[in-house]
């Protein structure tokens, strides 16, 4: 009878813990697998292999390439979660092991009467303790947040990726900048001193000329804006690598950079599988649930065996006796089942747990949401700032036109050259103006790639192909 009521008294603990023990369910947030959202530059199908393309490379950019390849393996933000990748390895090493008894090695001199007086020892005490549930919980949490360590340092990778394309274009479109601002500055000067010219002869009103010189101040201080942006970028780039500000050579030149490469399509639902952000969120929100059935687990029976023996004097002297003999040996253990009855702050646990899963929850479903609004924004602007650039290009070709032909129509002599120095300003302006639409759409690009999680992986790939 007693071999049966000791096991029923450990029912409830097993119960109560089984109670605990939470199924993992994904959280059932409906997702329309089509984007509420025109984009003609994406290409048609679902493309799960994003993660793995080196987008980048179209460009055909030596320099952007090897930016990329330097910051991948330098950047320091890359380098911590590197870092915390080995934390999270360490932990899951330190639960694993706890499956192997603790061995400790005691040496010296005792005079316990509850030993009997043993002297000089050298003993053996192997120790093992044991709340089997927890173990488990612990090693199923301790993976769950090494996964979230590593789609942590891929979303950095993301992110690093963005940045230097980003940096590299706006830093080669400031210089462009620069460089037809000081046209646009040198055919206003022109054109400021023909007026000035003309007023000296008395043809026209000093207001035109200061106007024009009002021009060129903005000019002027505009270029200086220019020059700081460019400071910026630059210095922006060599952090990103893990370098100190310094200058950057570049070869190619902003106008050779292709801006209507067509963008590999993803369906939301891809999408939200390969970005990192979202296996983040996914990890953590297992993570936490394993913690509901952790805190639980203080209130399951903890199993504890040790033993100690080895040699002893055995008659309180500080040598030990020679020969060694079974007489001066000392040998016991202990087999213990360690039962909580009372630990009311076991529950208190649990409630802190529930609650941490229920933030980790709203964050999943936060973090799915900011994925499709972000993703969808990029998709709107991609299309928008692309229709727009193509209408300025156009807009360019006409005014080009017209430049062409008012400057034949001054070397036929028909027209003046005040008037077709009016129409290479015009020029110069609008390709200032297509210069920052360029800009604005190839950042739409560099932004879309990044939302849709495109290239963080192709480094992966690379290696396994060796």
């Amino acid at each position: 009878m007693k071999h049966i009521i000791k096991p029923l008294a450990l029912l409830p603990f097993i119960l109560l813990g089984c109670a605990y023990n939470n199924t993992y369910h994904k959280p059932d947030v409906p997702v329309k697998n089509q984007w509420s959202v025109p984009d003609r530059n994406i290409e048609s199908g679902n493309e799960s292999n994003l993660p793995y393309i080196a987008w980048w490379q179209g460009f055909n950019d030596p320099l952007l390439n090897q930016l990329i390849e330097s910051g991948l393996a330098n950047n320091n933000s890359l380098n911590m979660s590197r870092g915390h990748i080995e934390a999270a390895e360490g932990e899951l090493k330190k639960v694993q092991f706890q499956w192997i008894p603790d061995v400790s090695v005691l040496l010296g001199y005792s005079n316990n009467p509850a030993t009997g007086f043993p002297g000089l020892l050298a003993l053996i005490a192997p120790n093992y303790t044991m709340n089997v549930f927890s173990q488990i919980k612990q090693q199923k949490k301790a993976k769950y947040e090494l996964a979230e360590a590593k789609a942590e340092d891929d979303a950095i990778k993301l992110t690093v990726i963005s940045q230097i394309t980003a940096s590299y274009f706006t830093y080669l479109a400031e210089i462009e900048r620069r460089a037809l601002l000081q046209h646009l500055e040198n055919d206003i000067t022109h054109q400021a001193d023909i007026a000035a010219k003309v007023y000296r002869g008395g043809l026209s009103a000093d207001i035109n000329v200061e106007e024009l010189r009002s021009q060129v101040n903005l000019i002027r201080g505009e270029q200086q804006v220019i020059e700081q942006n460019i400071v910026v970028s630059r210095n922006a780039l060599q952090y990103l690598i893990n370098h100190n500000p310094g200058n950057l050579k570049t070869t190619k030149p902003f106008a050779d950079f292709n801006n209507k490469k067509l963008i590999p399509g993803a369906l939301p639902l891809t999408v939200l599988e390969n970005r990192p952000d979202m296996q983040m969120a996914e990890n953590r929100l297992r993570a936490s649930n394993e913690g509901i059935g952790l805190a639980a687990s203080e209130l399951l029976p903890t199993v504890q065996l040790d033993f100690i023996g080895g040699p002893v004097a055995g008659n309180n002297n500080y040598y030990f006796p020679t020969p060694l003999t079974t007489n001066n040996m000392v040998d016991f253990n202990d087999q213990l089942l360690k039962i909580p009855v009372f630990k009311m702050s076991a529950f208190g646990e649990i409630a802190k747990a529930r609650g941490l899963d229920k933030v980790s929850y709203y964050n999943y479903v936060e973090t799915l949401q900011k994925a499709l609004r972000d993703t969808t924004n990029a998709l709107s602007a991609n299309q928008r700032l692309t229709e727009k650039l193509t209408q300025t290009e156009s807009a360019t070709a006409h005014l080009a036109k017209a430049y062409n032909l008012n400057q034949r129509l001054y070397q036929k002599g028909i027209q003046s050259y005040l008037s077709t120095l009016n129409s290479k300003i015009a020029w110069d302006r609008i390709q200032i103006n297509l210069n920052q639409d360029k800009l604005q759409q190839l950042l739409t690009i560099v932004n879309l790639y990044q939302e849709v999680a495109g290239g963080y992986k192709s480094g992966e790939k690379a290696e396994s192909s060796n």
